[in-house]
């Protein structure tokens, strides 16, 4: 698994977004802030259990503006409570399936899961093994139709010597065995848009406009999840 060459496409066949668009996901980071969609408009959560993955190298801190949120539409939002997320190490991948036998334990039944960025890779590869534990996947900017294309690509090497070497990224792209939503945005300065929902697969994809940095508390993509949770 510590070789990359299936999950990015080496070839300039999938458009990888321009290094510039760096500066545009930077500044929209430091000055993006609406205000949040009215948690009276949307369906209500009564009380549902919902596991929330980050992005790489971020932590549950970065997710906070989005579990708030369906806080406040009634949901029980939970970040992974597992620190920055390196990508798919051995602790990642089993402290994940800890957390959500501990959330099902909660909810009395199946849970809904959002990964965010790479961590919707991390909650679909989930999916696969624990289907009858998961209600719904949402995945938020996530390029799991591989291969993609990303402006961070070196990052993500430097730190794949430490993944899992038993993952099956090939699989990431079928279709899943739960009910799935994939939001993306064209607008997406990290990873190649067209790699993040599979229109030809089962699920639905949902396109928003925005930066892939500020997804957790863009307000179309927070009506979105919203909207596929209540589903």
């Amino acid at each position: 698994m510590h070789g990359l060459d299936e999950i990015f496409d080496r070839s300039g066949a999938v458009p990888r977004p321009p290094y510039a668009a760096l500066w545009r996901e930077a500044r929209s980071l430091a000055t993006y802030r609406p205000p949040a969609p009215d948690p009276a408009a949307m369906p209500p959560g009564k009380g549902h259990v919902v596991l929330v993955v980050p992005a790489f190298l971020t932590t549950d801190a970065v997710t906070g503006s989005l579990r708030r949120f369906l806080g406040r539409c009634g949901y029980r939002a939970l970040g992974w409570a597992l620190g920055v997320n390196w990508g798919p190490t051995a602790y990642a991948l089993d402290g994940l399936r800890r957390r959500l036998r501990q959330l099902r334990a909660l909810e009395g039944g199946p849970v809904s899961l959002i990964g965010v960025s790479l961590g919707g890779l991390l909650v679909r590869d989930l999916a696969y093994d624990r289907a009858a534990d998961i209600r719904r996947v949402v995945t938020l900017v996530s390029p799991f139709h591989l291969p993609t294309a990303s402006t961070i690509e070196p990052l993500v090497r430097l730190a794949a010597p430490f993944y899992a070497t038993d993952l099956d990224f090939k699989r990431l792209s079928s279709p899943l065995p739960v009910p799935s939503s994939a939001i993306y945005t064209r607008d997406d300065g990290i990873v190649a848009w067209r790699s993040c929902f599979d229109a030809a697969a089962r699920g639905e994809a949902v396109e928003v406009a925005g930066a892939h940095l500020t997804m957790c508390r863009n307000p179309d993509a927070l009506r979105a999840i919203a909207a596929a949770l209540a589903r």
